[in-house]
């Protein structure tokens, strides 16, 4: 029950007769039950790869699937599933692998029937590889150095406009007090003249 390495271009030469300019994979296959069935295929980079598979009968209709990349990552991954799809452009040329994996069951085999797309171009999209990023992840971060400048110099201006504010209310505060104060000393000393001329000349009348 090890597992199987089976070729996508062997399967495609035994259809070829009934579907020879067919661009879709579609094939048939059974799962021992503790066993695991794999399926490789070369892809270029930015090759599209897709498919469908589904159990069609075996005991209780679960798989566990993985796609895997030649740098062994998992872009796709469905655990107990009856059914499923993925599609991806490939980001590295090499082999992806798909591998379905009956590992859980002890007695009952699967039949499986799947469905695989292979080598759609991605629409002119050229896909960013690490080298092409370390420029842009530079410039992202040159990016953000400069916004959190400008951020510091605008929170530095806001802090200055707040203390010319502070300043300035102050300011105003005091003069108002002060010409209170000047109009209460004005009106102050303009009553005591009046008083004192007043009772200047009530004094003069009476001697």
């Amino acid at each position: 029950r090890g597992t199987l390495q089976m070729s996508f271009a062997r399967r495609l030469l035994l259809i070829a007769l009934a579907q020879v300019f067919a661009p879709v994979i579609g094939f048939g296959f059974t799962v021992e039950a503790g066993g695991k069935t794999c399926f490789d295929e070369t892809v270029k980079s930015s090759e599209r790869v897709s498919g469908d598979w589904r159990v069609i009968s075996g005991g209780v209709l679960d798989l566990d699937v993985e796609v895997t990349s030649p740098s062994g990552e998992h872009v796709y991954s469905a655990e107990r599933e009856a059914a499923g799809s993925f599609a991806f452009f490939a980001t590295d040329s090499g082999t992806y692998v798909v591998c379905f994996s009956n590992a859980r069951a002890t007695q009952a085999a699967r039949e499986v029937s799947a469905k695989i797309t292979v080598g759609e171009q991605g629409d002119g999209v050229e896909l960013a590889k690490a080298e092409q990023l370390a420029p842009l992840e530079d410039r992202v971060k040159r990016l953000h150095t400069s916004m959190i400048s400008v951020r510091d110099l605008q929170d530095q201006q806001r802090e200055q406009d707040e203390e010319r504010y502070r300043v300035t209310s102050q300011t105003r505060r005091w003069l108002l007090w002060f010409t209170v104060l000047e109009a209460f000393v004005l009106v102050a000393v303009s009553l005591w003249q009046i008083l004192y001329l007043k009772s200047f000349f009530e004094v003069k009348r009476v001697v």
